[in-house]
């Protein structure tokens, strides 16, 4: 279905090569899963089987790639979609309407079915993605991972033969994680579709047993037949995907300080209907909590309400010491740095460099201690050789790491982020965590030229990365139907979330040693444990 024969490919103005000699072949109705550190060509290999990397984007290429023994680069882009269907990264970049039902027949309506068979492609579509209850929403009302799911939806509903998935659960919690990778694995057991999809949640894939294919700097380096667990994985990749680097436990605690937020009753309604419900809330400095919950609970609308940027229908917030308020934003930036959901939402500098230090410079805090400081990040997060690169030529896990690091550089006391961790392997979350950490610790080099003694700072992260929770948190609140239904430090956390039946949120090693009463915890992992 798929051939890759010796291609290649670098990007115009681009120093290396985003593939490398790729000779690949994929059958009909295989479950491929196409692994490797972010910027290791995963995406340009998306691209190039689905027809939108040559005549698309300006570069350089050898090799050929062929979708159903056509050549992709001569093959008109409208027949090979008929064929071969992407769901990419960013769920936005799919959108052609307004409305959720709309968006998902529109390709259908494009290639002139009959009224009957959209109706029922597009209802079959909804009830497989679970969102027969977005029917009538409007796309911009959405949570980030109702919009993946309407991405899915909408290319599901035409039929493909062949389904390629960039990351499709990045902004999904972990049950819908799961329960779409099963899906997924049973179409291709009864039917000939094959699915293809990049991802770094392998613990939530390899019970399926797909085919792994993985790269590093744009090559193969593995391909292995019905790989089944961690144990089975190659050296190359047990490095970056299950391999963790040591990461001990936060040392950080709550401190007796003034709380850095304060929240009682809050309430906030959006398009006629309550997001939030009577939602107090206090977080002391020292503190990193996870915010978890099921997709569309009200996480990101409580982080926006946080920082003014969502209109409250009643209660108090307060952050940082100043009472929040929509006029009270640019007052809070000082503060408060704040990483959106879509990476693409806070990307205003025209290059990388540029970006990093956005903050720093608008507000007059910028000193030789955070230009060198900006520039061991860039390096540690794999963009030093791109700083003069445009930010909009990075790849989602690259930009998701640049806006991190956009908005800790002025040094804040509080932090904000909505999915930091999408498109991340685990060497980047580590960095990532680095990075926040040093805020919380008040270690980031001072973007004030007193030499008053840095204080500590907190953090709440809407994340869907267990790992994560499970390392670097120290709190987890979860947060479902808008209200606030655990809040919970972490030690008694995974307990308390599997008495709730919430076992998705739980990782697989503590549902392993068992998490009641008495049980015993897995122990701080190594860099060289599996």
């Amino acid at each position: 279905m798929i051939h890759f024969d010796g291609f290649s490919w670098q990007f115009a103005g681009a120093a290396a090569w985003a593939l490398r000699d790729v000779s690949l072949n994929i059958d009909r109705g295989e479950f491929v899963v196409i692994a490797g550190p972010s910027g290791s060509g995963k995406t340009t290999l998306a691209l190039a089987m689905c027809g939108l990397l040559m005549g698309r984007y300006e570069g350089r290429v050898d090799g050929s790639v062929r979708v159903d023994g056509r050549d992709a680069a001569e093959t008109p882009t409208h027949q090979i979609a008929q064929t071969i269907g992407l769901v990419q990264q960013n769920p936005e970049t799919h959108f052609a309407t307004l409305r959720v039902s709309d968006e998902i027949a529109f390709a259908l309506e494009n290639r002139c079915l009959t009224r009957d068979d959209i109706v029922l492609a597009v209802r079959n579509a909804m009830r497989m993605l679970s969102i027969d209850h977005l029917h009538d929403r409007d796309l911009a009302s959405l949570s980030g991972g109702e919009k993946q799911r309407v991405a899915v939806a909408s290319i599901v509903a035409g039929s493909p033969a062949v389904l390629v998935l960039d990351e499709p659960t990045a902004s999904l919690d972990p049950r819908a994680s799961r329960d779409l990778f099963r899906v997924l694995a049973d179409l291709c057991r009864r039917t000939e579709l094959t699915v293809v999809i990049i991802e770094h949640k392998l613990d939530h894939l390899l019970p399926l047993e797909p085919r792994l294919v993985a790269l590093q700097d744009g090559r193969v380096v593995c391909d292995q037949a019905n790989a089944s667990s961690a144990a089975s994985l190659p050296a190359f990749l047990a490095a970056s995907e299950i391999r963790r680097p040591d990461i001990p436990q936060s040392p950080l605690s709550p401190r007796p300080d003034p709380p850095l937020v304060e929240v009682s009753d809050l309430a906030v309604e959006l398009d006629s209907r309550l997001v939030l419900h009577d939602l107090s809330l206090r977080v002391q400095p020292g503190e990193m909590l996870a915010v978890l919950g099921p997709t569309g609970g009200g996480k990101t609308t409580l982080l926006y309400s946080l920082m003014g940027l969502a209109e409250r229908a009643h209660g108090t917030v307060r952050v940082c010491g100043m009472e929040v308020s929509p006029r009270a934003v640019s007052r809070l930036a000082r503060h408060v740095g704040f990483v959106f959901q879509n990476a693409d939402h806070q990307l205003v500098a025209d290059t990388v460099q540029r970006e990093a230090l956005f903050a720093p410079r608008r507000l007059g805090v910028m000193n030789d201690a955070v230009q060198a400081e900006a520039d061991r990040l860039l390096e540690r997060a794999g963009l030093g050789q791109q700083r003069e690169d445009h930010p909009f030529r990075l790849s989602w896990g690259q930009k998701r790491r640049l806006n991190v690091i956009s908005a800790v550089l002025h040094r804040p006391r509080l932090l904000l982020l909505d999915e930091p961790f999408a498109g991340q392997d685990w060497e980047h979350a580590a960095f990532l965590l680095e990075a926040v950490r040093a805020v919380l610790c008040g270690t980031l080099a001072s973007a004030s030229t007193s030499a008053e003694t840095p204080s500590p700072g907190a953090c709440l992260m809407v994340t869907h990365d267990m790992r994560v929770v499970a390392r670097a948190c120290t709190r987890v609140l979860f947060v479902e139907n808008g209200r606030i239904t655990l809040d919970a430090p972490l030690p008694e956390v995974f307990e308390r979330l599997l008495s709730m039946r919430h076992d998705a949120y739980v990782p697989s090693e503590y549902r392993q040693h068992g998490a009641g009463p008495g049980a015993v915890k897995p122990q701080a992992r190594t860099g060289a444990d599996t």
